[in-house]
Protein backbone atom coordinates (compact mmCIF):
# COMPACT_ATOMS: atom_id res chain seq x y z
CA UNK A 1 0.00 0.00 0.00
CA UNK A 2 2.83 2.37 0.87
CA UNK A 3 4.49 1.71 -2.49
CA UNK A 4 1.18 2.42 -4.25
CA UNK A 5 0.71 5.74 -2.43
CA UNK A 6 4.35 6.65 -3.09
CA UNK A 7 3.86 5.87 -6.76
CA UNK A 8 0.80 8.14 -6.93
CA UNK A 9 2.78 10.94 -5.27
CA UNK A 10 5.59 10.58 -7.83
CA UNK A 11 3.09 10.67 -10.70
CA UNK A 12 1.39 13.75 -9.26
CA UNK A 13 4.74 15.48 -8.82
CA UNK A 14 5.74 14.59 -12.38
CA UNK A 15 2.45 15.96 -13.74
CA UNK A 16 2.91 19.20 -11.78
CA UNK A 17 6.45 19.61 -13.09
CA UNK A 18 5.36 18.84 -16.64
CA UNK A 19 2.79 21.63 -16.53
CA UNK A 20 5.34 24.25 -15.50
CA UNK A 21 6.69 26.46 -18.22
CA UNK A 22 6.41 29.96 -19.59
CA UNK A 23 3.79 32.09 -21.28
CA UNK A 24 4.64 35.36 -23.00
CA UNK A 25 2.01 37.91 -24.00
CA UNK A 26 3.44 38.62 -27.44
CA UNK A 27 1.91 41.88 -28.64
CA UNK A 28 2.41 45.47 -29.75
CA UNK A 29 1.34 48.04 -27.18
CA UNK A 30 1.22 51.32 -29.13
CA UNK A 31 1.40 50.31 -32.78
CA UNK A 32 4.23 49.83 -35.28
CA UNK A 33 5.46 52.41 -37.81
CA UNK A 34 7.60 52.05 -40.92
CA UNK A 35 11.18 53.28 -40.73
CA UNK A 36 10.30 56.24 -42.99
CA UNK A 37 7.62 57.57 -40.63
CA UNK A 38 8.55 60.91 -39.07
CA UNK A 39 5.88 61.00 -36.35
CA UNK A 40 5.39 57.94 -34.15
CA UNK A 41 2.17 59.33 -32.70
CA UNK A 42 0.69 59.92 -36.15
CA UNK A 43 -2.68 58.50 -37.17
CA UNK A 44 -1.89 58.79 -40.89
CA UNK A 45 -2.16 55.28 -42.29
CA UNK A 46 0.76 55.76 -44.67
CA UNK A 47 3.04 55.92 -41.60
CA UNK A 48 2.01 52.46 -40.39
CA UNK A 49 4.30 49.51 -41.00
CA UNK A 50 1.68 47.19 -42.54
CA UNK A 51 0.60 49.86 -45.02
CA UNK A 52 4.14 49.75 -46.43
CA UNK A 53 5.74 46.38 -45.74
CA UNK A 54 5.19 42.74 -45.00
CA UNK A 55 6.91 41.95 -41.71
CA UNK A 56 8.63 39.10 -39.91
CA UNK A 57 8.05 39.23 -36.17
CA UNK A 58 10.13 37.00 -33.90
CA UNK A 59 10.08 35.97 -30.26
CA UNK A 60 13.65 34.93 -29.39
CA UNK A 61 15.13 33.13 -26.38
CA UNK A 62 18.39 34.87 -25.48
CA UNK A 63 20.17 31.70 -24.42
CA UNK A 64 22.28 30.94 -21.38
CA UNK A 65 24.26 34.20 -21.50
CA UNK A 66 21.10 36.36 -21.31
CA UNK A 67 22.36 38.63 -24.09
CA UNK A 68 20.76 39.39 -27.44
CA UNK A 69 23.32 38.08 -29.92
CA UNK A 70 23.90 39.90 -33.24
CA UNK A 71 21.95 39.07 -36.39
CA UNK A 72 23.52 36.44 -38.64
CA UNK A 73 22.02 37.15 -42.05
CA UNK A 74 23.55 33.90 -43.34
CA UNK A 75 21.57 31.77 -40.87
CA UNK A 76 18.32 31.83 -42.82
CA UNK A 77 17.13 28.41 -41.61
CA UNK A 78 17.72 29.40 -37.97
CA UNK A 79 15.87 32.70 -38.23
CA UNK A 80 18.94 34.96 -38.69
CA UNK A 81 20.06 34.55 -35.06
CA UNK A 82 23.62 33.93 -33.90
CA UNK A 83 25.34 32.55 -30.82
CA UNK A 84 23.07 30.53 -28.55
CA UNK A 85 19.91 32.52 -29.34
CA UNK A 86 16.89 30.49 -30.48
CA UNK A 87 13.78 31.70 -32.31
CA UNK A 88 10.87 30.45 -30.20
CA UNK A 89 8.14 31.74 -32.46
CA UNK A 90 7.82 33.66 -35.70
CA UNK A 91 4.93 35.45 -37.40
CA UNK A 92 5.10 36.49 -41.02
CA UNK A 93 2.40 39.13 -41.50
CA UNK A 94 1.67 39.70 -45.18
CA UNK A 95 -1.07 42.28 -44.87
CA UNK A 96 -3.75 44.01 -42.81
CA UNK A 97 -6.22 41.42 -41.55
CA UNK A 98 -4.35 38.54 -43.23
CA UNK A 99 -3.81 35.73 -40.68
CA UNK A 100 -0.23 34.93 -39.70
CA UNK A 101 0.87 31.31 -39.41
CA UNK A 102 -0.70 30.99 -35.95
CA UNK A 103 -4.00 32.48 -37.14
CA UNK A 104 -3.48 35.86 -35.45
CA UNK A 105 -4.67 38.92 -37.38
CA UNK A 106 -3.61 42.56 -37.06
CA UNK A 107 -4.82 45.98 -38.12
CA UNK A 108 -2.78 48.54 -40.05
CA UNK A 109 -0.89 49.53 -36.85
CA UNK A 110 -0.10 45.87 -36.06
CA UNK A 111 -2.48 45.83 -33.11
CA UNK A 112 -4.09 42.41 -32.71
CA UNK A 113 -7.63 42.05 -34.06
CA UNK A 114 -8.05 38.29 -33.77
CA UNK A 115 -6.36 35.07 -32.74
CA UNK A 116 -4.04 34.42 -29.82
CA UNK A 117 -1.41 36.85 -28.55
CA UNK A 118 0.37 34.58 -26.01
CA UNK A 119 3.18 32.17 -26.80
CA UNK A 120 2.83 29.24 -24.38
CA UNK A 121 5.47 26.61 -23.75
CA UNK A 122 4.65 24.37 -20.80
CA UNK A 123 7.78 22.25 -21.31
CA UNK A 124 10.26 25.12 -20.92
CA UNK A 125 11.68 25.31 -17.39
CA UNK A 126 15.10 26.87 -17.96
CA UNK A 127 15.50 30.38 -16.61
CA UNK A 128 16.62 33.06 -19.01
CA UNK A 129 15.43 36.02 -21.05
CA UNK A 130 13.48 36.59 -24.24
CA UNK A 131 13.32 39.52 -26.66
CA UNK A 132 11.63 40.36 -29.93
CA UNK A 133 12.73 41.46 -33.39
CA UNK A 134 10.50 43.06 -35.99
CA UNK A 135 11.84 43.08 -39.57
CA UNK A 136 10.53 44.92 -42.60
CA UNK A 137 10.51 42.21 -45.27
CA UNK A 138 12.44 41.09 -47.18
CA UNK A 139 15.00 40.22 -44.49
CA UNK A 140 18.35 40.94 -46.12
CA UNK A 141 21.43 43.11 -45.76
CA UNK A 142 20.30 46.71 -45.44
CA UNK A 143 16.77 45.83 -44.28
CA UNK A 144 15.38 47.75 -41.32
CA UNK A 145 14.42 46.11 -38.02
CA UNK A 146 13.44 46.88 -34.42
CA UNK A 147 14.79 44.99 -31.41
CA UNK A 148 13.12 45.08 -28.01
CA UNK A 149 14.74 44.88 -24.61
CA UNK A 150 15.13 41.64 -22.67
CA UNK A 151 12.31 40.22 -20.52
CA UNK A 152 13.13 37.75 -17.73
CA UNK A 153 11.23 34.47 -17.87
CA UNK A 154 8.99 33.23 -15.10
CA UNK A 155 9.30 29.47 -15.48
CA UNK A 156 6.58 28.66 -12.93
CA UNK A 157 3.73 29.44 -15.33
CA UNK A 158 0.83 26.99 -15.29
CA UNK A 159 -2.40 26.93 -17.28
CA UNK A 160 -4.67 29.70 -16.04
CA UNK A 161 -1.88 31.97 -14.80
CA UNK A 162 -1.60 35.50 -16.16
CA UNK A 163 0.87 35.79 -19.05
CA UNK A 164 4.10 37.68 -18.66
CA UNK A 165 4.32 40.99 -20.49
CA UNK A 166 6.71 40.98 -23.46
CA UNK A 167 5.20 43.84 -25.40
CA UNK A 168 6.93 45.78 -28.11
CA UNK A 169 6.34 48.95 -26.10
CA UNK A 170 8.11 51.75 -27.93
CA UNK A 171 8.38 54.82 -25.72
CA UNK A 172 5.93 54.45 -22.79
CA UNK A 173 6.44 58.10 -21.77
CA UNK A 174 4.94 59.40 -25.00
CA UNK A 175 2.89 56.29 -25.86
CA UNK A 176 4.71 56.31 -29.18
CA UNK A 177 4.81 53.19 -31.31
CA UNK A 178 7.78 51.05 -32.25
CA UNK A 179 9.76 51.73 -35.39
CA UNK A 180 12.49 49.75 -37.15
CA UNK A 181 15.50 51.92 -36.36
CA UNK A 182 18.45 49.66 -37.17
CA UNK A 183 19.71 48.11 -40.38
CA UNK A 184 20.88 44.57 -40.97
CA UNK A 185 24.59 44.59 -41.68
CA UNK A 186 26.37 43.08 -44.65
CA UNK A 187 27.30 39.42 -44.00
CA UNK A 188 30.97 38.79 -43.19
CA UNK A 189 32.53 36.41 -45.77
CA UNK A 190 33.72 33.04 -44.47
CA UNK A 191 37.53 32.43 -44.38
CA UNK A 192 37.34 30.24 -47.51
CA UNK A 193 35.50 32.99 -49.37
CA UNK A 194 38.04 35.56 -48.19
CA UNK A 195 40.87 33.34 -49.47
CA UNK A 196 39.24 33.08 -52.90
CA UNK A 197 38.74 36.84 -53.01
CA UNK A 198 42.39 37.34 -52.06
CA UNK A 199 43.58 34.96 -54.79
CA UNK A 200 41.36 36.77 -57.32
CA UNK A 201 42.80 40.14 -56.33
CA UNK A 202 46.35 38.74 -56.57
CA UNK A 203 45.66 37.32 -60.04
CA UNK A 204 44.30 40.67 -61.20
CA UNK A 205 47.36 42.48 -59.84
CA UNK A 206 49.75 40.07 -61.61
CA UNK A 207 47.83 40.41 -64.85
CA UNK A 208 48.05 44.20 -64.71
CA UNK A 209 51.80 44.04 -64.00
CA UNK A 210 52.34 41.96 -67.14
Amino acid sequence: MKKFVLGLMVLALGAACASAGVSIDWAVAFGAYSHEAADLTSSVESDSILANYQVTWQLIYAGANNLADPIDIGNVAGGWVSGDDVVWGSRVITGIGVPAGDGTTFDTWMLRTGGNAPHDDLTWNTAGFVYQRLYENPVQAGAWYYQSGLVALNTSYEVGDAQQSAYLEGDPLTTAGVQPNQQVGTPIPEPATMSLLGLGALAMALRRRR
